[in-house]
């Protein structure tokens, strides 16, 4: 596809020094438009890049630190059993034996490898792992339904926030739908906006109808020539079916149907009706940008507030490469120290320690008056 944006602006009439306010923003939103369609392209392109790169490299690498952290946790429960260890140090152990299993199921294993955690679960808890599960749904659903208003049905994957969202999602537009959809009397500003959607949609149409009647390949004795036109046709039915303004008047460009001297010529209100539909463009381009980032994040586990962008992408590869590396590095010679009694306990004690410094210290607000709370 041709890129004329550049080409869609306009300038001041002879005789005219200065654009209208809706002229200047005419030609922002291309600018912004262009810009934005630009982002969205280079983030297509390098995704796939990376996702491959991620794959050949650090899933392997991820793979194995995996499995020395399920080699870890049977080892934990090896010495739990060999090592004669204080009451304190036993339910430190015990709780953090607990926390590994749950959080390596929780991530996914292979079959064998479930049952034979959640068997060292049951052993050092006392209960029954997926029975502690299901109550731990219940109540986060419960919790869900307090905040969002929405209740999740039992198909949905409690283990996935993907599935988790989307549902909320869905139950919400459905709400939000039926109560549009509700009878009664429209207000002055609802009838309004209305007439005004109404009016952006017969400005598009207009324009789809000039392109389509100079366009029609029905029409054209000549082969190539109809094949150009039918080629062009499916681009304008196209851009018509999702109300894209720009790349209709990208094509009425082409066709020499518009230029400089068309767009000075716009009315006032037919501009402002072009305005509107290149304000939803950007406003939904801005939007899939968005998304691709956000999932770009969580399919890679970056947290939200790192800076991320296309160019900035081998940096953060590397990074979490090194991370990951080390932190395998580091599990491995963790694994060969805890055979020793002293270090375990040592390594027992500072579990202890740190567990302090996260746990939220409930006397913060002691001095606060209760009407602060209210």
């Amino acid at each position: 596809m041709k890129n004329n944006t550049s080409q869609i602006n306009i300038a001041p009439a002879s005789g005219t020094k200065k654009l209208s306010a809706g002229q200047r923003k005419f030609n922002g939103l291309i600018k912004k438009i262009e810009k934005q369609r630009l982002v969205l392209q280079e983030w297509q392109s390098a995704t796939p890049l990376y996702i491959e790169r991620w794959h050949l490299e650090f899933a392997p690498r991820l793979e194995q630190f995996h499995q020395c952290n399920v080699e870890l946790v049977h080892a934990l429960d090896h010495l739990s059993e060999r090592i004669k260890l204080s009451k304190v140090d036993r339910r430190t152990l015990v709780q953090e034996i607990l926390d590994q299993a749950y959080s390596l199921i929780d991530r996914g294993c292979n079959e064998e490898q479930e049952a034979a955690l959640k068997a060292l679960y049951n052993k050092h808890s006392g209960g029954d792992f997926d029975a502690d599960e299901r109550e731990g749904d219940e109540l986060f659903k419960l919790g869900l339904k307090d905040i969002f208003g929405v209740e999740l049905d039992d198909d949905v994957d409690m283990q996935s926030p993907e599935d988790i969202a989307q549902k909320i999602i869905e139950q919400q537009q459905a709400e939000h739908t039926a109560q549009q959809q509700k009878p009664g009397k429209k207000n002055a500003r609802q009838q309004r906006l209305k007439e005004e959607a109404a009016q952006v949609s017969q400005s598009i149409r207009e324009v789809y109808r000039k392109l389509a009647s100079a366009l029609h390949p029905d029409r054209e004795t000549d082969p190539d020539e109809r094949k150009r036109k039918t080629s062009l046709m499916q681009r304008v039915n196209q851009a018509y079916s999702e109300r894209n303004l720009l790349e209709l008047l990208q094509l009425q460009l082409e066709m020499e149907h518009i230029n400089a001297s068309t767009l000075e010529t716009l009315s006032a209100d037919r501009l402002k009706h072009y305005n509107q539909v290149l304000t939803e463009q950007l406003d939904e381009l801005e939007l899939e940008v968005l998304n691709l980032e956000l999932s770009f994040r969580q399919q890679f586990n970056l947290e939200p507030f790192d800076e991320l962008s296309v160019q900035n992408l081998p940096d953060i590869y590397q990074h979490q490469l090194d991370m990951l590396n080390t932190d395998l590095e580091e599990l491995s010679v963790l694994h060969e120290q805890l055979k020793d009694p002293k270090v375990l306990k040592s390594w027992l004690k500072q579990l202890r320690q740190y567990q302090k410094t996260m746990e939220f210290d409930e006397t913060l607000f002691d001095e606060f008056p209760d009407t602060f709370f209210r």
